[in-house]
């Protein structure tokens, strides 16, 4: 149906050009020429005429179907023989019954043809174009930039992104959302500088293809159409602002067909958001570092099924009795080409995609051998082990479904597995996730409260959510011996934090004097390089019993 469509879409551009119409007139005399030079009417060659019938059918429907069976009959009508060996002509009723049956023919094809366009018609339109928007589709996008890549022509593409999507469909409302998408495409296509067409990607993405400029020039042309898009978009008599983001790629620089111009435009939507800038124009040098992000992800399923992926484990001691009191679980990556590669390079790429659910529940399975395998080696029931979570985890329905069914094949008592959730990721949709942590915490799950203090949690949410640990971020920690403006946050922090009966973890100790400032000043937790650093399980469950047996000793 695709090949279908585009072939079909091509023959329209023609139609209606004069060579069309000569070539059929052309065909209708040579079928007259070819009947009287083969015996006349009465050979079966007559029956060519309607191969030229048929074709202006094809091309002009019924107007041409029927003209052209009126030319046939005339052609091979009264001065056409029946018989041209004895020049005997044919009676009126038989030329004139002809032509009838030829105008019938060119009709009935010529209708039938109309039938066939408007059905293709309303498939192409169904193919290509969104109907809500009323604008050609990504489908459209790349058949056109395709078509371009064939005929060797350079040129740009723009991808639109609207970063306040979701706040302008809550502002409008899904009934009207479409109607001022129109508006807003009015609004882009008013700019006389960039007036290509729009392109529907997907509600809070549409594409442009220019011609291709220096970048210098691009530039220049896309700080001015940034000025004219910074303007409100009046819509009801409220004037909405769009905040619109650009990525850019070129032909043939950035790829070689349309997928890879598309790809990079969007990863170049990708440095926008990162860089909080206006637009980006790709560099495969500042959006690829070290890895290709695409290749990045593809690989991670793989390393999921081949066990590159480990747990680095660190401890947290409590500063009351100095023993250990729990693990804090640190996924590595060990890749087989790139060797190990910083959380810090995957982690937040895989957080914006599918691949977060697989890559925790491995996570969570691993986990949940190695507290178990702990546990057996030093025959301690005290520890637990923590994971952390990001927010698409959280809001993924199944998740907490997901986490019993683990715990409960381990046979792992519940009380032993904690989660770590940053109070950022808690304020999307925060009631829900109230409901959320509760369940976790009445199976018996800990809840840590991560990077406290880099957030905005009010007090009125912190005193309702249902959480065992607050941990203070290390950027707090740092200095706190010698500023006092982290000391006395932090004193605050532990002081809030057991007002509503709940324990505190400073994160990032890296010296005595920031241990003995969190012991005088009852926080109830660290964790740190001045204990150790992260390390593999063997090395942690080894440090673990030589640390607390010499506390043990003290």
């Amino acid at each position: 149906m695709h090949y279908l469509l585009k072939n079909y879409t091509k023959i329209k551009k023609y139609k209606y050009k004069p060579i069309t119409i000569i070539i059929i007139a052309f065909m209708l005399w040579l079928s007259g020429i070819i009947v009287y030079y083969t015996g006349g009417t009465q050979q079966s060659y007559l029956h060519l005429v309607y191969i030229p019938i048929l074709i202006s059918a094809y091309f002009y429907k019924r107007w041409g179907g029927l003209i052209a069976g009126v030319i046939a009959g005339l052609l091979l009508g009264p001065y056409m023989p029946i018989d041209t060996n004895e020049m005997l002509m044919q009676a009126h009723v038989n030329w004139s019954f002809r032509m009838f049956f030829f105008v019938l023919i060119g009709l009935f094809a010529g209708s039938l043809f109309r039938l066939l366009e408007l059905q293709l018609n309303k498939i192409n339109k169904i193919a290509y174009y969104n109907e809500s928007i009323e604008l050609p589709n990504k489908t459209k996008l790349k058949n056109i930039l395709s078509e371009k890549i064939e005929n060797g022509e350079e040129f740009q593409l723009i991808i639109f992104s609207i970063k306040n999507y979701s706040d302008i469909y809550k502002l409008v409302g899904s009934k009207y959302f479409s109607s001022f998408i129109k508006e807003l495409i009015k609004h882009i296509s008013e700019y006389n500088k960039i007036n290509n067409p729009l392109f529907y990607i997907n509600d809070s993405k549409y594409a442009m293809y220019i011609e291709k400029h220096s970048k210098v020039e691009l530039i220049n042309k896309l700080r001015k159409f940034t000025k004219y898009l910074n303007k409100p978009v009046k819509f009801k008599e409220v004037s909405i602002y769009t905040d619109i983001i650009m990525g850019i790629s070129t032909y043939p620089k950035d790829g070689k067909d349309c997928d890879e111009i598309i790809e990079k435009a969007f990863l170049a939507i990708d440095k926008v958001k990162n860089e909080k800038l206006n637009f980006w124009i790709y560099e495969r040098e500042a959006v690829d570092v070290n890895y290709n992000n695409i290749e990045l992800l593809g690989d991670i399923d793989n390393s999921i099924k081949n066990n590159n992926f480990l747990l680095y484990y660190q401890p947290k001691i409590n500063l009351k009795t100095d023993l250990v009191d729990a693990y804090e679980a640190l996924i590595r990556w060990n890749h087989p080409k790139e060797g190990f590669i910083p959380p810090a390079e995957f982690i937040p790429k895989v957080e914006r995609s599918s691949l977060i659910e697989p890559l925790t529940d491995w996570v969570i399975e691993q986990s949940l051998k190695d507290i178990i395998e702990y546990e057996e080696i030093a025959e301690s029931k005290e520890l637990h082990v923590a994971i952390n979570i990001s927010a698409r985890n959280f809001q993924e329905p199944s998740f907490i479904d997901r986490l019993f069914d683990y715990l409960d094949k381990s046979n792992l008592a519940p009380e032993k597995f904690a989660i770590e959730i940053t109070e950022t990721d808690l304020m999307i949709e925060m009631d829900k996730n109230i409901r959320k942590l509760s369940q976790l915490r009445e199976k018996g799950v800990k809840v840590y409260l991560d990077d406290f203090g880099k957030g905005y949690s009010s007090l009125r949410y912190l005193k309702e959510l249902p959480i065992d640990y607050i941990k203070i971020d290390q950027f707090f920690i740092n200095n706190i011996d010698k500023n006092s403006t982290n000391r006395d946050i932090v004193l605050s922090i532990i002081k809030l934090s057991h007002a509503l009966d709940i324990k505190v973890v400073a994160e990032g100790v890296e010296t005595k004097e920031q241990l003995d400032f969190l012991k005088e000043n009852n926080c109830d937790f660290a964790q740190g390089y001045y204990f150790t650093r992260p390390d593999k399980k063997e090395e942690i469950f080894k440090w673990t019993a030589k640390h607390d047996e010499k506390h043990r000793r003290g």
